[in-house]
């Protein structure tokens, strides 16, 4: 019997320069509270609508089984075969088809996931003036590194000559990102006060968890009356650090989170992550600063089809509890409902069954617990929840089936992180739990060696070892400790899996940079830091891939391209794995594909827009 007659077109055409947002398309009544969905896993079938085969000159899959091709057949969003064009024949002699070769020179991977970011965070940062101790490209243009006290001192003085001769009011604050006092001194109170005796002056520590401010600033923010019970905002320096961050944070969220710019600077997040080849995004603490708000705001620009970027969910549990009290758990069990992670409709903005929590305080600012000898100068780091009320904390979710996935930097930390999931195993055991540590600064080979043995796993923040770790080992922890953080080779040698996220904007939207430092351990100055911990090429690939998305319990769908999986997919103009490590980050990203469409990288089309200078 003849094969029914079939449909082909060939193209070779240009990757479409219309930025996404320009189609958006109505909302749907999935994002409405009578919502409903069956997130049933392998229930996932497509239609007749015609196939879709990108060629390429290598498809690298991170399958095992079949890790190279040269085609992806796609239809509806979805994997249908991925090999050849002979080996796809079968689908193809039966069914209508599209050869898209527009790639056909190119090299194509699996999507690449951005497992712990701050969408929300990094939109508040982008509409402040940057004076960063490392380069950054954003979406307004390049930021050169500021690396000297004189360099810091000149920019800033700049900046506030450019707002008086704008004549911009005295009562209206400048707000810097980037500060860090290893790199630009430690600027007291005194120090800003002499540089803006009138107007408002706030660094905001490269870290985000710590500000310095001169004297109407903490009158700004009202810190004398936080400093009558919180010991973490210091009047005299002017420094808020942690907790007493959070209590700025009363004052500068409603300035921070103006709803023009502050969707504007959304889009740019996304526009960031597009030029890193990221397709999956997980926001790692939802309600950071205002839960209500953003997840209205996600809602509206993050869950439309059109969008290039899954965005998923997961609370941060210490902040969301402030604004619904008793009720968070319930709350977010609804969400969970409505918006489920395995949801086969067009909705992109979905929620895991995880919670975030927290242990000691920011590594960039050496506020980490570090144990053993401590810190060189004495002084000594912050608990965000000390090791009992990390325990208390994440109990009642452990026992509602919750994934734990916990800030941590230092090792006193991590041992308050493996001493509670000790205890939550036998109080409640759990197969199967993927309890995760985030960031992972400081730890000992003994912790590692516990964290596999209680199947937990680590997503790494490799930019403090770019960044961070030739500094810290002169001043802050000494060559031995500062040169092993990250300690990867360690921890995938004992089974358990490892990811590599930015943390944005602790680090930038650059996954292939990420796992180019783990492979290398290259310091910023060129020096070589323990590479005893290196992971090799293809764990650092699987750590940006196949592997983050194992930690999300989402590698069913993504993170690997093989038949059934969704079609997200980064296009590159190099394959990583012919090249050495230290050149990944020159790879050129040419384009993404998310649920089988293609977006352009933005970078190359003139899409991105600046989110506007000072507006603050």
């Amino acid at each position: 019997m003849a094969a029914p007659a079939v449909m082909v077109r060939r193209r070779r055409e240009p990757v479409g320069t219309t930025p996404w947002w320009h189609h958006r398309r109505p909302r749907r009544d999935w994002l409405g509270p009578g919502a409903s969905f069956d997130p049933m896993e392998g229930n996932r079938q497509t239609s007749g609508e015609s196939i879709t085969v990108f060629r390429a000159r290598r498809v690298r899959t991170m399958e095992r089984s079949l890790p190279l091709a040269t085609a992806v057949a796609v239809r509806d969003g979805m994997i249908i075969e991925v090999g050849t064009l002979e080996s796809l024949r079968p689908w193809l002699d039966h069914h209508p088809h599209v050869i898209d070769d527009r790639f056909a020179d190119q090299v194509i991977m699996p999507g690449l996931v951005e497992p712990h970011a701050h969408p929300s965070l990094m939109a508040t940062m982008l509409a402040l003036d940057w004076i960063p101790p490392e380069p950054w490209d954003l979406p307004s243009g390049h930021v050169a590194a500021a690396t000297s006290e004189e360099e810091y001192r000149g920019r800033l003085e700049a900046l506030l000559r450019r707002d008086e001769a704008e004549g911009v009011p005295e009562d209206r604050p400048l707000i810097t990102f980037g500060y860090h006092a290893q790199f630009h001194g430690d600027l007291t109170r005194d120090d800003l006060d002499r540089l803006s005796p009138l107007r408002p002056l706030i660094l905001w520590q490269r870290s985000f968890h710590e500000l310095r401010c001169n004297g109407p600033a903490l009158e700004f923010l009202d810190a004398a009356e936080g400093a009558e019970w919180d010991p973490h905002i210091e009047l005299d320096s002017g420094r808020l650090y942690e907790s007493g961050m959070t209590w700025a944070l009363r004052t500068l969220v409603p300035i921070l989170l103006e709803p023009d710019r502050f969707r504007r600077s959304l889009l740019d997040f996304t526009a960031l992550a597009q030029m890193g080849g990221i397709t999956t995004v997980v926001d790692a603490g939802l309600g950071i600063f205002d839960v209500d708000y953003e997840l209205g705001v996600y809602r509206e620009l993050f869950g439309d089809a059109a969008s290039p970027i899954t965005t998923y969910l997961m609370p941060n549990v210490g902040m969301i509890r402030g604004r619904w009290k008793d009720e968070t758990l319930a709350k977010v069990e609804a969400l969970i409902d409505e918006l489920p992670a395995d949801s086969d409709t067009d909705v992109r903005l979905r929620f895991l069954r995880a919670a975030k929590f927290f242990t000691d305080g920011a590594f960039i600012a050496q506020l980490m617990q570090a144990g053993g000898p401590g810190y060189i100068d004495g002084h000594v780091g912050a608990w965000l929840a000390d090791p009992g009320q990390m325990l208390r904390q994440a109990r009642e979710w452990w026992n509602a089936g919750f994934d734990i996935h916990t800030h941590v930097t230092g090792d006193l930390g991590v041992q308050a992180c493996l001493d509670a999931v000790d205890t939550l195993l036998h109080e409640h055991p759990r197969f199967d739990h993927r309890s995760t540590l985030h960031h992972f600064g400081m730890s000992t080979s003994a912790q590692v060696r516990r964290l596999a043995r209680l199947g937990m796993q680590v997503s790494a923040n490799a930019f403090y070892l770019r960044l961070f770790s030739r500094r810290f080992a002169e001043s802050g922890l000494g060559w031995e400790r500062a040169s092993q953080i990250i300690r990867l080779g360690s921890v995938r040698e004992q089974g358990s899996t490892v990811s590599l996220h930015s943390d944005v904007p602790m680090g930038p939207l650059l996954p292939l940079e990420a796992a180019s430092i783990t492979v290398t351990r290259t310091a910023a100055d060129g020096t070589v830091m323990c590479p005893e911990e290196a992971l090799t090429p293809e764990d650092a690939l699987r750590a940006i891939t196949i592997d983050a998305a194992f930690q999300m319990r989402l590698d069913h769908r993504i993170g690997s391209l093989s038949a059934g999986k969704d079609a997200d997919m980064v296009v590159l103009d190099t394959d990583p794995m012919e090249i050495e490590a230290a050149d990944w980050p020159s790879i050129g990203v040419l384009a993404t594909i998310r649920g089988g469409r293609v977006f352009d990288n933005p970078a190359r089309s003139g899409q991105v827009r600046a989110p506007g200078r000072n507006p603050v």
